[in-house]
């Protein structure tokens, strides 16, 4: 799918889970390793009379009610758990605030 960049306001806080992405380890009587993970911004936004889910890789505070520029591509949501589509987003501007978030 292509690049979309949507304006619209938030409808929830944004929740900032850690997620795990491998495991390397050895067995050795027990397993010797560790985790790599990363963070993954989840919210979602108010966009053409319906809640779109949005998820952002990285940490990005968003408050209810914030107005956001979100730049990013939809994506079937099935394989996160979300019925229909969500945005991936890769750049949000959040223009309550001035902030900026992106990843490269």
């Amino acid at each position: 799918m292509d690049e979309e960049t949507i304006e619209a306001y938030a409808v929830t806080d944004s929740d900032i889970v850690n997620r795990v992405t491998s495991f390397l380890g050895i067995p050795f009587i027990i397993v010797f390793g560790w985790l790599n993970n990363k963070y993954v911004s989840i919210f979602s936004v108010d966009h053409n009379d319906h809640r779109l889910v949005v998820l952002y890789s990285g940490i990005c505070p968003v408050l209810r009610n914030d107005k956001l520029r979100i730049t990013g591509r939809m994506e079937y949501g099935g394989k996160v758990g979300v019925y229909g589509m969500l945005m991936k987003a890769y750049n949000i501007e959040n223009l309550s605030t001035g902030d900026i978030y992106e990843n490269i």
